[in-house]
């Protein structure tokens, strides 16, 4: 081989390998991004769904965390130099010194993850662990108040809990299964209220809650069409779904400030 042949040889393969690992940090750094998304849902159910001794105002205060390291992280359409490097919160703490490779923090210097598109615990801003092996599937997630809400991560056919442990779903994942409202039936009887019995199937029948002009509740029923069509995929995101519940009856949440579109989990992670 002649000494230009080797020496086109290494740089091309220099070139391709330098190509290779900002192909690899990139997509670490949107599987982090997905990830702070779905943080991002889990408080917003949890400030619209407070439990046991919660406090509001820590959850809103952990939103405008999420915000922040969303604006700082994830919304620039470059990490370069400065948004790669040396990003800083209004306070002057760093985000990370390298948002590629290292560590994510919170304005309150919690951490987030240690490496971005790594299998780390992730954290929310209150220290609280949300998962312990974020990459790993069929984990235990836990809400930001620290109640578990899944034992089985993004697998099919797992319950899901509320922030107060009442039960959401026995069947994830499934188009079809049963959902349920966090609050006893209206009858009186033992049990929770029905979201659907064929939840995401179109055409089923659902229970809508409506008001009378006194301010009583009441659940109206009504069928399952547009928009409330789900797939199996889409029903294995329960914290989205939720919010897309709460958003019939025009609760706020500010989950959607977030990318990539707030009804997917699809990457979060990988």
């Amino acid at each position: 081989m002649t000494p230009v042949r080797s020496l086109f040889i290494s740089l091309f393969s220099a070139v391709l390998l330098s190509a290779t690992n900002a192909a690899q940090a990139n997509n670490a750094v949107s599987s982090a991004c997905a990830t702070l998304e779905f943080m991002a849902k889990m408080v917003a159910i949890n400030t619209l769904l407070p439990a046991n001794d919660d406090h509001v105002q820590d959850f809103h205060a952990m939103n405008e965390s999420l915000k922040e390291l969303n604006r700082l992280a994830c919304q620039p359409v470059m990490l370069i130099e400065g948004a790669r490097y040396d990003s800083r919160y209004n306070n002057g703490r760093r985000v990370s010194t390298d948002l590629h490779n290292s560590s994510w923090h919170f304005p309150n210097g919690q951490l987030f993850v240690a490496r971005p598109g790594r299998n780390t615990a992730v954290y929310y801003p209150n220290g609280q662990v949300m998962a312990f092996s974020w990459t790993r599937p069929g984990q235990t997630v836990y809400w930001p108040n620290g109640n578990p809400a899944t034992f089985g991560f993004r697998t099919v056919n797992e319950a899901w809990y509320y922030p107060d442990g009442h039960i959401i779903t026995y069947l994830a994942g499934v188009q079809g299964a049963r959902w349920f409202y966090p609050f006893a039936r209206q009858d009186g009887l033992k049990g929770q209220e029905m979201i659907s019995a064929n939840w995401g199937e179109y055409d089923a029948h659902m229970n809508v809650i409506s008001f009378t002009n006194s301010g009583m509740m009441f659940l109206r029923r009504e069928r399952i069409r547009d928009k409330l069509v789900l797939a199996d995929i889409e029903l294995l995101d329960v914290p989205g779904v939720l919010l897309m519940i709460t958003r019939i009856y025009q609760a706020a949440d500010e989950a959607r400030l977030f990318i990539p579109g707030d009804g997917s989990i699809t990457g979060a992670p990988f």
